[in-house]
């Protein structure tokens, strides 16, 4: 039973604590998930639908939040706060809600929007389920509705983003009945179960609605498709790539780019960490997942994987902000004179820590399998003295073919010219692979992409952090050399209403199109700061 409890007002602050809000007044959804999904999401829909139209004819503006996990501004202040930390529900499908000619039924559920990921994971990976996703984002914490509707990509080489697993969503409107989005490639369910529930929409704006940004209403339930469980070894690695790797992986030949380690097969997951100031011909940093073959659940699985760039930042930049004051070389530090902050925050120098951290937790472990939920983080992020100390992140796509070419300009830009450099040693860059996304706002929009991360010191850094700047410089000058790109929509570092529009072209009226149809006089109840910026809300 689906129940909506009210709370008081006050401060919200964003996973990443790089926004901060007042909201005026909080409600707190909560699932319990009872047997019979049919009479649950009726139940269900009618409650939101009730709640949305009460909010509606007093005029004020929802934001529904997850675990906050993205960085994009969600609302306004003093709007109606919706928290789903607790809606969490996870149903199996009846036998007679499947049209004709479904096969592997058991792979299918349906799932709340506020479910965690880690609780969706942990479902599925049960004895005698054995099931997985077949991609998630690098952490766990995040909500389904959050890591669909941002387009968030796990980097599974065949894979896209995770709303790969979607086949069809539930929204609920505030006006008449819920409304039912299926999957034309994907039908799955019949429309008279469907109608127990919800109103059978059109399937052609499926596309449009699934990267919601939060502007197609509140997604309440999704129906996803999983697979059978699967398993990975584990390298991580640091090596001076070969001189052809960028022509290996720009024709995807995987396989040959990592080398011997695979032992022949195509990786299953690929991500590399370039320091940005030491130019090419120096290590990386790989991480490799190496397919597993097993013919029955292994009885050998391997530990949870937890140490990632993000953790790695966090807790290394603040012990380097401790050692700071040990340092003395600073004139040998090649940003200008003047820019005493950059200058000190070079010392810390992110970095080394990093590649000394990475070094530090090498392995090579492709013969201990790992599933999906093992070798995806659960964020822990660092304190320092019971203060938080958190990360930048940015993220762009571009097409794999110009990654040579991306990757010289971001690293010429980090180095700078005449031995001065622009940009403080606050991030690194990290690279991950990923197919095209069916979804009309998908960032990965290229047939094959390459996602380049910004990760480093946070902008509420003590000491301030030139990684916010840097990602927009980067932005600024794939422009000028012409190279299309695309911005996570998760992340930081997103730009306005024209830059938009020169990214996704008529995808950005296919969106607003399907979003007045689904919410009409109510598209105003479901605003945020970050749609009006990207275009993509009232006019």
């Amino acid at each position: 039973m689906t129940q909506i409890e009210k709370k008081f007002g006050g401060p919200w602050i964003n996973e990443h604590r790089s926004i901060a809000k007042i909201h005026r007044r909080k409600y707190e959804l909560q699932e319990d998930a009872g047997d019979d999904v049919a009479h649950e999401l009726a139940g269900r829909g009618r409650i939101l639908r009730e709640f949305i139209r009460s909010e509606a004819d007093r005029d004020r503006e929802l934001c529904i939040t997850g675990s906050g996990w993205s960085q994009s501004d969600l609302y306004y202040n003093f709007s109606t706060l919706v928290t789903t930390d607790n809606d969490h529900g996870i149903w199996e499908i009846p036998d007679e809600a499947f049209r004709e000619g479904v096969e592997g039924r058991h792979r299918y559920a349906m799932v709340t929007g506020g479910t965690k990921i880690y609780q969706l994971m942990d479902w599925l990976g049960r004895s005698g389920r054995d099931l997985s996703l077949r991609t998630a984002g690098s952490h766990k914490g995040q909500s389904l509705a959050g890591i669909v509707g941002t387009g968030s990509h796990g980097s599974t080489l065949k894979e896209t983003g995770c709303e790969t697993h979607i086949r069809g969503m539930v929204l609920s409107r505030g006006k008449n009945r819920d409304v039912w989005l299926g999957s034309p490639d994907h039908p799955v369910l019949r429309d008279d179960w469907i109608e127990e529930f919800a109103s059978v929409g059109d399937s052609a704006m499926f596309a449009d609605a699934l990267v919601h940004l939060g502007g197609m209403g509140f997604v309440s339930a999704y129906l996803i498709e999983a697979v059978d469980e699967f398993y990975c070894g584990l390298v991580k690695r640091a090596r001076v790539l070969p001189d052809n790797w960028f022509e290996l992986v720009e024709q995807g030949r995987f396989a040959e780019a990592v080398g011997d380690i695979t032992d022949g097969r195509d990786p299953h997951y690929y991500e590399l960490t370039f320091d940005p100031f030491d130019g090419f011909g120096h290590e990386v940093c790989e991480t490799i997942w190496t397919d597993y073959a097993a013919a029955t659940k292994p009885d050998n699985l391997g530990g949870q994987v937890n140490r990632t760039t993000l953790e790695a930042i966090s807790e290394k930049g603040a012990k380097g902000l401790i050692g700071v004051t040990k340092h003395e070389d600073i004139d040998a530090n090649p940003l200008p004179a003047e820019d005493i902050e950059g200058r000190i925050r070079d010392l810390i120098d992110v970095p080394r820590q990093i590649f000394d951290d990475f070094k530090d937790n090498a392995c090579d472990e492709r013969d201990t399998p790992r599933t999906l939920a093992q070798l995806t983080a659960e964020w822990q992020p660092h304190r320092l003295m019971n203060i938080r100390v958190d990360v930048y992140n940015a993220a762009l796509a571009v097409p794999r073919e110009r990654l040579g070419e991306v990757m010289k300009i971001a690293m010429d830009m980090a180095e700078g010219e005449g031995n001065i450099r622009q940009f403080s040693k606050d991030f690194v860059y990290t690279v991950r692979f990923a197919k095209k996304s069916p979804a009309t706002m998908g960032f990965l929009k290229f047939e094959d992409n390459a996602i380049i991360n910004i990760d480093g010191l946070p902008k509420n850094f003590i000491l301030g952090t030139d990684a916010p700047m840097a990602a927009e410089h980067l932005q600024h000058l794939l422009k000028k050399a012409d190279i299309p790109f695309t911005m996570h929509w998760g992340k930081d570092a997103q730009l306005g209403a024209k830059a938009i529009r020169e990214q996704y072209g008529l995808a950005v009226d296919r969106y607003r199109a399907t979003r007045e149809a689904l919410l009409e006089e109510n598209a105003e109840v479901f605003v945020s700061p970050a749609l009006e910026q990207w275009g993509l809300g009232e006019d």
